[in-house]
């Protein structure tokens, strides 16, 4: 794109030199066939040069005009190129914003988002997953190889929270416009599981540091994924059928899972959320029990768990000892509704999720 750019440069420079060139050459034509004539307001080179450029600004003050034969007919291919050469340059400006509006279409113009949510690969899941990653309040970025996505995606989302790159998915390098490195997440998102793995690992050569999510349609490829590096993967049939399952026998747990698995809004919704232990938050050295009664007595937020990190993986302690002790960067698993999210999000300084 640099080089485009610099070739793009040096053809602009190379025409407006023999545009310039010629115009002056014209001009000193227009003089030399006007100063022989003692009736012409075109006495010198200057005049001349002041005559030209009035025509081709289509200003025509009329203060200075050619009376020679000759001179009239100088100034009529003056007049007429200067029309082409309006004319050529409108287009060429129109041609330039057009050209500008589909680049940035198509998201060549890159975005300076962070923490935000970047999907590889596009289709009904990954629309459905976007969905409940904004209304979480995350942004996100998506690359699709399919130029007619652009359009659906930004029709049924905007394009407030979110951005689309069209691109080969083995063309990483592209990834850079996706200001992929300070992400919070990677979700690669294909129909094979051989071509997930094979995206992967091609990313991971270039961004060996991100959190990757993967969704597999083999639940026992999963230590495969794992051992490739990958931060959390997901089978969909595997939850869609513990769904189903959960509601043949357990009708209510289905739909209590189903209601905690989406964004909590109002009091009347529920959602499982997390947040990273910091200097703000006033849990911090606290045991489990008396965090947990905290959180209950003043927010109604039920804490279900802690994820701390050890030797380098997240543990999970669900429903833990009563004695354990909340430390520094620990991440608190809590049930909440939408009025007692925003009441955290102010307390802990932050919002839900790992960024």
């Amino acid at each position: 794109m640099k080089n485009h750019k610099t070739r793009l440069f040096k053809s602009w420079v190379i025409w407006g030199t023999i545009i310039i060139v010629f115009f002056l050459a014209f001009q000193f034509a227009v003089y030399n066939v006007e100063s022989q004539n003692p009736d012409t307001a075109i006495n010198s080179f200057a005049d001349a040069l002041w005559y030209g450029i009035v025509t081709i600004a289509a200003v025509g003050y009329g203060d200075m005009v050619p009376v020679t034969v000759l001179g009239k007919i100088l100034g009529s291919v003056l007049v007429l190129g200067s029309i082409a050469l309006m004319g050529a340059l409108i287009s060429q400006f129109t041609n330039k914003i057009r050209q500008v509006m589909e680049t940035k279409k198509l998201g060549y113009m890159g975005t300076k988002m962070k923490n935000h949510c970047v999907i590889i690969g596009w289709d009904i899941f990954a629309m459905n997953v976007t969905k409940w990653i904004l209304e979480s309040g995350k942004k996100v970025a998506v690359v699709t190889n399919r130029k007619e996505d652009i359009d659906l995606i930004y029709n049924k989302f905007g394009e407030k929270d979110i951005f689309v790159l069209f691109s080969d998915y083995s063309n990483t390098e592209s990834y850079e416009l996706l200001n992929i490195t300070n992400s919070s997440s990677v979700f690669i998102n294909f129909h094979d599981d051989s071509e997930t793995l094979v995206r992967l690992l091609n990313i991971k050569k270039i961004y060996p540091n991100l959190n990757y999510i993967v969704s597999l349609n083999n639940a026992e490829l999963k230590d495969t994924f794992e051992t490739a590096g990958v931060t959390f993967s997901i089978s969909n049939q595997e939850v869609a059928s513990k769904l189903v399952a959960s509601y043949n026998f357990e009708p209510d747990v289905a739909y209590f899972t189903e209601d905690i698995m989406s964004s909590a809004k109002d009091e009347n919704d529920h959602d499982l959320v997390e947040f990273k232990v910091n200097e703000h938050n006033p849990y911090l050295n606290q045991n489990y029990m008396d965090s947990f009664i905290g959180l209950k007595k003043e927010y109604n937020a039920i804490l279900m768990g802690i994820s701390r990190k050890e030797n380098g993986h997240y543990k999970i302690f669900k429903n833990p000892k009563n004695d354990l002790t909340i430390i520094m960067d620990d991440y608190l698993i809590i049930l909440v509704d939408g009025k007692s999210k925003q009441e955290l999000e102010k307390i802990f300084k932050q919002k839900e999720g790992r960024g």
